[in-house]
């Protein structure tokens, strides 16, 4: 399943993709229910990604169900005028717009002169605000002036989660997302800490979709590809990872409590095909379109911040 919010007649909704449409999962499964004759008790649930992970298994359960009622039911402009749409008739938001935590692994990837790992995972957190979705302008302040782009899996916490040490990691996963870690790298070195240059608004496009774990059954060996202005700046594979998925969602769940609906994004190729990838930045005007297999494109436009 490919959850998604996507906005329409400007009211922002929880969907999921079928083909090239978006079904309006609230809808759907109030529409599976009443063919059941059973209550829609969880239809409170469907109103954002966030309360969906908060109903659990149940949630997703009931999710799936009225995805595949909606699959198997015969289409009509009647039936369906409130439940299905064309994905083009529909703007496309970030699949998780309000997250609790946003954190961020550092270093995870060999980069020049940094071929080895380090002990333990680096961490660093984005602030909320940093989310904007697929296609949404991403403003560039006047003090940030060299902006970088970093191509990333991340992943979506399904279940609260508390020091998961000995325990199947992938049972707190409900997802994964494509995310751009944009951050401005002059900014990043004013201190010890990165976070300076990382927490202007909109640095965290996410989306198209949260990929639910069924359908990227592997984590170990994804294509990663960034481009700037149709040229290609970053190439690499989550096999490169110095810590992957499972390792990080275990270390990190014995720093803080994990709970549905926050993200790890869990670090960015630094060398393409052994090189130095090139170290470009961004200015208003600029298109950036990440990449990771099985997840989609995410693409989005600079322009400079409104005065």
């Amino acid at each position: 399943m490919r959850l998604v919010t996507y906005s329409r007649n400007h009211e922002e909704r929880l969907g999921a993709l079928l083909d090239q449409q978006v079904v309006d999962l609230q809808r759907a499964y109030q529409m599976y229910c009443l063919a059941r004759q059973t209550p829609a008790s969880l239809a409170g649930r469907f109103t954002s990604t966030i309360t969906l992970l908060a109903a659990g298994d149940e949630g997703i359960r009931a999710a799936v169900e009225s995805l595949r009622f909606i699959q198997t039911k015969p289409a009509s402009r009647d039936t369906m005028e409130d439940v299905l749409f064309d994905l083009e008739s529909v703007a496309l938001r970030a699949p998780l717009a309000h997250p609790g935590k946003v954190i961020c692994v550092g270093g995870n990837f060999p980069a020049p002169g940094k071929m080895s790992g380090p002990d333990y995972p680096i961490l660093f957190l984005k602030p909320a605000s940093t989310i904007t979705g697929p296609g949404m302008p991403v403003p560039v302040s006047p003090v940030a002036s060299n902006v970088a782009y970093e191509v990333e899996l991340a992943v979506v916490i399904g279940k609260r989660a508390h020091n998961l040490v000995g325990q199947d990691v992938s049972r707190y996963i409900a997802g994964y997302v494509l995310a751009n870690d944009m951050g401005d790298r002059l900014l990043e070195k004013r201190t010890s800490q990165w976070t300076t240059g990382k927490m202007f608004d909109s640095f965290t496009p996410l989306g198209p979709a949260i990929v639910t774990p069924d359908e990227i059954t592997d984590t170990h060996d994804l294509q990663m590809q960034t481009w700037v202005n149709d040229r290609q700046v970053q190439q690499g594979s989550t096999g490169e990872m110095f810590f992957d998925v499972e390792h990080l969602v275990r270390y990190i769940s014995t720093l803080t409590t994990l709970e549905p609906g926050d993200i790890i994004l869990t670090g960015s190729p630094k060398l393409m095909n052994g090189e130095p990838a090139p170290s470009l930045a961004l200015k208003p005007g600029d298109i950036v379109r990440v990449a990771v297999d099985g997840l989609g494109e995410l693409t989005n436009p600079l322009q400079e911040e409104p005065g």
